[in-house]
């Protein structure tokens, strides 16, 4: 899983293997090592919530996503899932989870786990 921050947003990819993990075990998780005992650790779950969540404590960005929605989206083509978290008014934060395509400009290590097989065929982006 890869995480892509900006400006008030959020992006978490998402390979096969990962979809494959979150569904068997409800949640996924990697992290970024700064020094021992020191990491940023990014964890997407499946709950029974009515909409997605995102969240930040302890050092964990946390994403959940009701079990129902994510379920649909894991078993259909479609790409992302995205929405907006309201923090403040007239302020949010954009989360987004998307299926992970192959980078089109380095060569990919393990093609079979990206979702090459839905990413456009002129798109030049990772």
């Amino acid at each position: 899983m890869k995480l892509r921050c900006n400006a008030n947003s959020i992006r978490l990819r998402v390979r096969k293997s990962d979809l494959d993990v979150l569904q068997s075990q409800g949640e996924v998780s990697a992290a970024i090592h700064f020094a021992p005992g020191i990491k940023l650790e990014y964890v997407l779950k499946l709950e029974q919530v009515e909409q997605p969540q995102a969240s930040y404590t302890e050092h964990q960005i946390t994403v959940i996503l009701p079990a129902k929605l994510a379920g649909n989206w894991i078993n259909s083509e479609n790409v992302s899932i995205e929405y907006l978290q309201a923090y403040a008014e007239g302020q949010h934060l954009q989360v987004l989870i998307e299926k992970d395509f192959p980078c089109r400009h380095t060569e990919e290590k393990d093609l079979q786990d990206t979702f090459f097989e839905l990413a456009p065929k002129d798109d030049l982006s990772c």
